[in-house]
């Protein structure tokens, strides 16, 4: 085997007109790290015949799993919610706005073609689906992680990627309510995470080992921030369970990304010194509840229009 050589790649997607079915990239997404992989859950035979010794190898079901690492660029973030447990209902006509509100649907209605081209080598994946996700603001940069779960992989041609010109979201651009229409100053950290938990089901065919379908299950919505602690106000109210909306918004001249939780009920709260003279800061976790009308939404004020 020759030698590797040094990282060189690209990754692309496309919302499949018929799911399953690959399609080359439409938007090619620069990203920081992926993990996607065709995972097959080999069955390695051994049948008692007078041999301790692995006998063969019979291909088991198999799918494709992996997260991906990115800036939120307002034009590319769209593509993946459109793959997620959301209804997403695009208005406006440059600007376009993506209003993406959770559903209760088991299949997804839209799947994707993920296509990475890695040192020269091309991985087409089909039928993925964004079985949960994170926003996280990181050294000032809003960031977005989908996790992907597929049904199969598809070789393809190496693609020319065009790449988009858009700039990340960055420190200075940020509107943080809690609850909401009360902005706070005192948060330094930031998450926002949605879990369908979805997982691929196989069935019996004759049409190759990869997933007939991926299905959601129940979701689970989580929020994390640490601020200064002031009074013992906010500690009363993770004790009483008490529950606010949550609101952040990231600006960037007519591109917007907002984030909102309607009921979010303290999960955890925490109050620690670390040493003399220190601030007392807090680490507050939140749960997501469905409360009254919709536990989450995601708007997405760009220039792209995708479908």
């Amino acid at each position: 085997m020759a030698p590797g050589i040094g990282a060189s790649g690209l990754l692309g997607v496309a919302i499949e007109t018929t799911p399953g079915t690959y399609l080359a990239p439409t938007k090619y997404v620069p990203f920081m790290k992926e993990t996607l992989k065709y995972d097959q859950a080999t069955d390695w035979r051994r049948p008692i015949r007078q041999s301790p010794d692995v006998i063969g190898a019979v291909a088991g079901d198999s799918y494709i799993k992996g997260d991906i690492d990115m800036e939120a660029l307002h034009d590319c973030v769209p593509y993946f919610l459109y793959a997620t447990r959301n209804t997403v209902v695009k208005t406006g006509a440059g600007p376009f706005v993506y209003t993406c509100t959770p559903s209760a649907v088991a299949i997804p209605v839209k799947t994707l073609s993920i296509t990475v081209l890695r040192n020269g080598v091309v991985f087409g994946y089909t039928g993925c689906v964004v079985g949960g996700f994170t926003f996280s603001i990181d050294k000032g940069k809003l960031m977005f992680k989908p996790e992907i779960v597929g049904r199969d992989e598809a070789v393809q041609s190496a693609p020319t990627a065009t790449w988009p010109t858009s700039v990340p979201f960055g420190a200075g651009s940020y509107s943080l309510q809690i609850p909401t229409a009360s902005q706070v100053f005192d948060a330094d950290t930031f998450e926002f995470k949605v879990d369908d938990k979805a997982e691929p089901n196989f069935r019996i065919k004759n049409t190759g080992t990869g997933a007939q379908f991926i299905a959601f299950k129940e979701r689970e919505i989580g929020i994390k921030s640490e601020r200064d602690f002031d009074t013992r106000v906010e500690y009363d109210a993770f004790k009483a369970l008490t529950a606010q909306s949550i609101t952040l918004t990231a600006t960037q001249g007519a591109n917007v990304i907002t984030l909102a939780a309607a009921t979010a009920v303290k999960d955890t709260y925490e109050v620690n010194l670390d040493s003399q003279g220190d601030l007392v800061r807090t680490q507050i976790e939140y749960v997501g509840t469905l409360g009254a009308g919709n536990a989450y939404s995601v708007v997405v004020t760009t220039p792209e229009s995708i479908v």
